[in-house]
């Protein structure tokens, strides 16, 4: 005869209470305050020095001024 479901259901707590306390102590047992590999390695920061007319060129001080003429088109100031 089969069991009913609220005794399938009890079972199953006992059973997977037990697996649980076996987790814990399994887990107890390892060693926590081992250092642990470390999984990707820093890349080193690159320092870079800009000289003033770098920093001038990005900031966009060098480039054309256009203004629109007669008629739509541009023209350079």
């Amino acid at each position: 005869m089969n069991p009913t479901l609220r005794h399938q259901l009890n079972q199953w707590k006992k059973d997977k209470a037990t697996v649980e306390k076996e987790r814990k102590r399994n887990s107890k047992k390892k060693n926590c305050y081992q250092k642990q590999p470390k999984r990707y390695q820093k890349q080193e920061k690159r320092t870079e020095t800009l000289s003033t007319r770098d920093v001038m060129d990005l900031m966009g001080t060098n480039r054309q001024i256009l203004t629109r003429g007669k008629g739509g088109a541009y023209r350079q100031k």
